[in-house]
């Protein structure tokens, strides 16, 4: 007897909300071809998409696509109950699975930060060598708070630079030596195997020929490298310390964090959920609201306390917009029962009983 394989509802719903954030930024040309694929593979897809945008009140970000499904011959069941149940729903605690929908919803369509595609271009600033950088020479490209950039090198390699960053670039006629001075950057490298591409975060060194990568320079002096494609070399690079762990070769989907001169490889990695914050895009999977608290802290200049063991270990999930602090707070309050109060440019999060 044949089976029936009946579609996930939550990985449908998930999808759609993410074409309609990329059909409102604009579809490149592949991306078209995906979005019409994934139309043609049930016709669930399609009511899905349609459903994510008319909660919101969205249907015109469709319009573009009005070529690969006839929106209007989508029935809408029930609209109005199911607004009604997003924004009426009675605060409290509800399985973060749950909330992971209404989060996702709440990226899409909250607030102006990084509405846009990132920048081609990063601005380099001019900054004079210090003691504490171990390269002494080169140009620096720096993003503030809240703000992302991408910058193509001369060798074609492309940078993209997270939120509170700095990376310093020293090319020469023989090497191609970098140092991310602070913060996140993601480093697409292009191919030159006479040359490679390393580059220098605190005591730990990173090495590729023609690779993809992004490097995390976490507060305390630790480090985090990602690897998308290609093979990337970590070791330890402190003058005159004999090396606290020998030479590492991560692969594509592998990651290793650095705490302490201790590397702790993984394998079992989400990376584009890892790697979302180039979107635009914080995700999370189940985690504390103390652990995401100190995540979307990294893109805003306001600093978060919570006031109470119950809120810190409350747990969240789903897609949130990097920077729309108005909406995290307003999700917090309507589906979690975490209140808040601002205080200058501190933000106090407690229970709301």
């Amino acid at each position: 007897m044949n089976s029936i394989n009946f579609p996930n509802m939550e990985q449908v719903d998930e999808m759609a909300a993410a074409w309609v954030a990329r059909i409102d930024r604009g579809l490149s040309v592949s991306e078209e071809d995906d979005l019409s694929s994934w139309l043609e593979e049930s016709p669930v897809n399609g009511e899905a998409l349609v459903k994510c945008a008319s909660m919101w009140d969205l249907l015109d970000v469709l319009s573009p696509i009005a070529k690969l499904m006839p929106i209007e011959s989508l029935e809408l069941q029930e609209r109005s109950v199911v607004r009604e149940s997003k924004f009426g729903q009675k605060a409290g605690f509800i399985p973060w699975g749950i909330a992971a929908t209404l989060m996702i919803a709440t990226w899409f369509f909250g607030g102006d930060n990084f509405n846009s595609p990132v920048p081609d271009t990063a601005t380099p600033v001019a900054v004079e060598p210090s003691d504490q950088t171990s390269i002494v020479s080169g140009v620096v490209y720096r993003t503030a708070v809240g703000e992302m950039s991408q910058v193509t090198l001369d060798d074609g390699s492309k940078l993209q630079l997270n939120t509170d960053s700095e990376v310093r670039v020293d090319f020469s006629a023989s090497t191609r030596q970098l140092e991310l001075i602070s913060g996140e950057v993601f480093f697409d490298v292009a191919k030159d195997p006479s040359k490679p591409f390393v580059v220098n975060v605190g005591d730990d060194q990173v090495t590729a020929v023609g690779t993809a990568f992004n490097i995390d320079a976490l507060v305390g002096g630790d480090t985090e490298v990602l690897v998308t494609e290609g093979k990337v070399k970590v070791n330890h690079n402190s003058d005159g310390e004999v090396s606290a762990y020998q030479e590492l070769f991560l692969t594509p989907g592998q990651s290793v964090k650095i705490i302490g001169n201790t590397p702790e490889i993984k394998d079992d990695l989400d990376p584009e959920a890892l790697l979302s914050w180039r979107q635009g895009v914080l995700v999370f999977q189940g985690e504390s609201l103390a652990e995401a608290i100190k995540e979307i802290d990294r893109y805003t200049p306001l600093s978060f306390t919570i006031m109470d063991e119950e809120v810190a270990n409350v747990s969240v999930g789903g897609f949130f917009k990097a920077g729309d602090t108005e909406q995290l707070l307003l999700i917090l309050k309507q589906n979690f029962g975490v209140s808040s109060t601002r205080i200058g440019d501190e933000i106090l999060l407690h229970s709301s009983k």
